[in-house]
């Protein structure tokens, strides 16, 4: 509700919304705290992973929220919704949430509940593949942290650089990294720069990127030692950690690259960590000869840095991989050497020991000196008091000796007054005289009194009157300002029953199109198919068949484009067996000679996916028909089409005789399985290809959108 409608408001109902308003105070308060303790448990559940109770608590949670009127809990609770709906890979319902959440957020000064918001629609669109909409809201979050919290950007600047990492924009990438790295380096404590380092590591490796990689791996090392010490964690950026986990001793290419560049650039200390990772890779994989080869490397490398430890740890090293790899002749030979070390560290640590005992010594010295002093301190302090205590006993005598010279003074007071008593007689008689004069004076200020308090009622109903007025014209104003807002309203809902009647046109329009785009396709697809009929070469005439039945299917999307109310999307299963029913009839193939069986969600899929998505099958569906069952024996054909957790998994398979032995049919020449690849690549989907009892073809679909 605005200021002018809330002032309108108070106009009509008066001094009752304020008493009720009262009375009902504590029961609102009571309601929201509710609401938030209901929907911090369903926070709880969805960190557990238990979806199914996180929904049901954030109903009741939501329920209860629009009871207490309380906006920032409602906006929460909404936003958590758009959170267990991307968790689950419901993006419509995670849209439509975050749609009810907006208009709220906005009302709401809460910067926790506010930022999550802002950051959750960015990834909503970074999810939907709306990058321009997920950076204006990235952007619009930065700006909003500048002012509240602008350490907080470092989590917008990480997502920023994922984003254009995902767009190709390496320059970009690394240029937010950069600054989320700069953000969480400053502050104290740390645990938001560990998992930084993770992510930037994990794009430099994906990048294959070098330039000051060595200087991160160094220092993301030191941190991981540091967290082993303390014994420290944090369960929100474990759980992050073992998502992004970086796996430095896997990527040994790479470790290879930043030791080379390292060295290049005279930072030894960072290729010798480097060559630490190389050598647990070749540990791991038990190739121990190469584990000693650089091991040797890391002796030399400890060496230059001139640190002892360094240099014990790498001959430590490789004495154990001697001792694993069964060279035990090498291993003792390199055992007394790695004694001599050891002795070497024994008394580098026992000088190290005597110097903390030392220093330990003086500070204690110091603190028995400060001690003394403080001590010293309090005697004096001691001492003045005692002193100023013999100052207040003198003084005492010296007030005694006062009050007795005071006594001797009033003594003779009461001497002169029996004789002052007598003045005092005559005085009064003069004051009686007085008397008379001073009453006559007081009655002459309570008139004037009287007259002054005239003047100030006057005045105070001159201010009265002045007030009302301006009360009656402030009401005039609100009353003309709510016609206004009426008018505003009736004007803006005209125009929204023209914009629903431009949006029935073009509705209209659009099903005319796909209309005449169906008819067109179907003509192409007789053309196609007379023309197959006068071509002699049979390899020719059935190419001309192929491309018939792909513009068939193609047809059949816009089919179904025109004929149902929803203009942008597809429905799965009708379509699906009207465009198999289409390529049985093409093929001549009868329920009786292969059995179709078919496991198809009611799924509503929008047009981009499900164009490149009924090419594949009909390409599929037609290389069965054409070549599995070519002895002339009956088959099945199987087709699964259903929405998995993060994809949509397509499944053609036969009985037939399957793909030839020895041949690599993903890697397959012809046009159809190029075809095939290229949908796999655009749907950025998992294509495997095999044989099981006959050719199984299953591509697990990532990007996908739904109608």
């Amino acid at each position: 509700m605005s200021l002018l409608r809330l002032y309108i408001t108070m106009i009509f109902t008066g001094f009752c919304t304020a008493v009720y308003g009262q009375a009902n105070h504590h029961v609102v308060n009571n309601l929201a705290l509710e609401a938030d303790s209901i929907n911090l448990l369903a926070r709880r559940y969805l960190l557990n992973g238990k979806r199914d109770s996180a929904k049901f608590q954030l109903d009741k949670a939501l329920e209860i929220a629009h009871r207490s009127g309380n906006i920032t809990i409602i906006a929460r609770c909404y936003v958590d919704f758009t959170s267990l709906y991307l968790f689950q890979a419901k993006y419509k319902q995670a849209q439509q949430s975050m749609e009810q959440a907006w208009p709220y957020l906005e009302m709401t000064d809460h910067y926790d509940v506010k930022i999550s918001g802002i950051l959750q629609r960015a990834n909503l669109y970074n999810v939907l593949d709306r990058k321009d909409s997920s950076i204006f809201y990235y952007r619009l979050a930065e700006a909003f942290n500048e002012k509240k919290n602008p350490y907080r950007n470092w989590a917008v600047y990480m997502a920023m650089g994922e984003l254009f990492n995902q767009m190709d924009d390496v320059k970009e990438a690394e240029n937010y990294f950069m600054k989320a790295y700069k953000l969480t380096a400053a502050q104290e404590g740390k645990p938001d720069h560990v998992y930084l380092l993770t992510v930037f590591l994990n794009f430099l490796m994906a990048r294959n990127k070098t330039d000051g990689a060595g200087a991160l791996i160094a220092e993301y090392n030191e941190q991981l030692k540091e967290a082993k010490q303390k014994k420290t964690g944090d369960p929100l950026h474990t759980i992050l950690m073992s998502l992004t986990n970086v796996k430095l001793e896997d990527n040994v290419a790479y470790m290879k690259s930043v030791k080379e560049a390292s060295l290049k650039d005279g930072q030894v200390l960072q290729a010798l960590i480097a060559n630490g990772y190389i050598v647990n890779y070749y540990e791991k994989k038990k190739k121990f000869d190469e584990a000693i080869s650089y091991a040797t490397e890391g002796e030399q490398l400890a060496a230059r840095t001139g640190s002892l430890r360094d240099l014990y740890s790498t001959t430590k090293v490789r004495y154990g991989l001697l001792q694993k790899a069964g060279k035990y002749s090498e291993a003792n030979a390199l055992a007394d050497k790695l004694f001599v070390f050891k002795d070497s560290m024994l008394s580098l640590q026992r000088w190290e020991q005597l110097y903390e005992m030392e220093t330990r010594f003086e500070t204690q010295k110091k603190e028995k000196e400060i001690a003394l002093l403080n001590a010293q301190k309090e005697v004096d302090a001691k001492a003045i008091a005692l002193l100023n205590s013999k100052k207040k006993l003198s003084d005492f005598e010296l007030l005694r000796q006062l009050d007795l010279q005071s006594a001797l003074v009033r003594e003779n007071t009461l001497m002169d007054s029996i004789v002052g008593q007598e003045r005092i007689n005559n005085e009064l008689l003069t004051r009686e005289n007085g008397l008379k004069k001073s009453q006559l004076q007081k009655e002459q200020a309570l008139m004037a009194a009287t007259s002054r308090e005239n003047i100030l009622k006057a005045n105070e109903l001159a201010k009265e009157k002045k007030t009302r007025r301006i009360m009656l014209a402030g009401s005039a104003i609100l009353l003309l300002a709510g016609g206004i807002i009426f008018y505003q309203y009736r004007r803006q809902k005209a125009k929204s029953r023209i914009i629903q009647k431009q949006s029935d046109n073009l509705q209209v329009l659009m099903k005319e199109i796909h209309h005449r785009v169906k008819n067109n396709l179907q003509v192409i697809s007789s053309l196609l198919d007379l023309q197959s009929l006068t071509i002699a070469d049979s390899q020719a005439s059935e190419a001309v068949k192929e491309g018939k039945n792909r513009v068939q299917s193609m047809a059949l999307i816009h089919q179904n484009l025109y004929s149902e109310d929803n203009i942008k999307g597809i429905k799965a299963k009708a379509y699906i067996s009207n465009l198999l029913q289409s390529l049985c009839d093409s093929y001549n193939i009868n329920n009786d000679k292969v059995k179709l069986n078919t496991e198809i969600d009611d799924l509503n899929l929008d047009v981009d996916t499900m164009i490149p998505l009924g090419l594949v099958m009909n390409e599929l569906v037609s290389n069965s028909l054409k070549y599995a069952f070519k002895d002339g024996r009956n088959g099945e054909l199987n087709i699964i089409l259903r929405e998995e957790p993060q994809h949509l998994l397509l499944r053609v398979s036969d009985n037939g005789t399957g793909y030839p032995e020895g041949v690599n049919a993903k890697d397959s020449k012809s046009f159809g399985m190029k075809m095939i690849r290229a949908f796999a690549q655009k749907l950025k989907a998992k294509l495997d290809i095999y044989n099981n009892d006959g050719a199984v073809v299953q591509m697990e679909i990532t990007k996908y959108n739904l109608a």
